[in-house]
């Protein structure tokens, strides 16, 4: 019997910008009809004719919608932010690895508890993420880290969806003054965890899979490299053990991003060049 393979859109499709909002200043979610049959934590490829394509976290992709939530941050997203509605542009994939969304066994009268910790923007695919686990009858906290009140993103999604979500500002200006990891620390002092999910600045990141291996506490992070081809022919996103992020990733085990020489340390850019995070 042949096996059935999953066939993944390594050429663009075309989408119409449906809807767009601004998340914060420079935060801004796109809305696309139709589906990437995407799962939890995986990315797409986004291509603006003429210009240039990059990769994007995906923070929804179910009810008929496609959500990419987006930070303008270079010369693809300025002319990203330029467009209008109706204006279309290619997306291609879903591709990667994403989170971990299977239903976790407990006894009868207990639900696990799933943690996802997300910073800046790499909040984005946690939401979607969390009502994957809402679906298998988890309980699903939330903290969402910002450096100020104005640069939080997806709270409203989250409390609308039922999660115990939680803030921490750099400056005290909404939720805990201080880090994500100060409110984490908090939250597993008083409530078992079952698993930990986390998205956003690799610091942080890194910061979260040492907690979580001092408390063994399962954990899952989100690590971002530099994709060119998205299927793992270029080799641009490749880690420090020789994997390719666009396929083993981005979402890996804590355990093993803990022993990445480059994890919390460094990237590459375009070039190949070591960017010190």
């Amino acid at each position: 019997m042949s096996k059935i393979i999953h066939q993944i859109n390594t050429e663009p499709q075309t989408f119409t910008i449906d809807d767009w909002w601004d998340e914060a200043e420079n935060i801004r979610t796109y809305v696309f009809r139709g589906t990437l049959n995407s799962k939890p934590g995986q990315f797409c490829m986004l291509w603006i004719p003429e210009v240039n394509e990059k990769p994007f976290s995906i923070a929804r992709d179910y009810d008929g919608e496609i959500w990419l939530t987006i930070c303008r941050v270079g010369k693809f997203t300025e002319k990203l932010f330029e467009l209008k509605k109706g204006d279309k542009i290619g997306l291609r994939g879903s591709f990667g690895h994403g989170f971990s969304v299977k239903k976790i066994e407990k006894n009868e009268n207990e639900k696990p508890h799933i943690v996802l910790v997300g910073g800046g923007y790499g909040t984005a695919p946690l939401h979607f993420c969390g009502k994957e686990h809402l679906k298998n009858g988890a309980k699903v906290s939330i903290i969402i880290g910002a450096r100020n009140k104005d640069l939080i993103i997806h709270q409203k999604w989250c409390k609308q969806s039922g999660f115990e979500t939680l803030i921490a500002t750099n400056d005290g200006s909404a939720g805990k003054k201080g880090f994500t990891t100060d409110v984490l620390q908090e939250l597993i002092a008083k409530e078992k965890v079952d698993l930990i999910q986390t998205c956003g600045p690799e610091k942080m990141m890194e910061a979260i899979a040492k907690i979580s291996q001092e408390k063994n506490i399962k954990c899952e992070v989100s690590i971002e490299r530099y994709v060119k081809c998205g299927f793992g022919v270029c080799g641009q996103c490749v880690v420090s053990n020789g994997q390719k992020m666009c396929q083993q990733g981005p979402v890996v085990d804590a355990e093993i991003a803990l022993k990445l020489k480059d994890f919390g340390s460094y990237h590459r850019g375009a070039e190949g060049q070591i960017i010190p995070w």
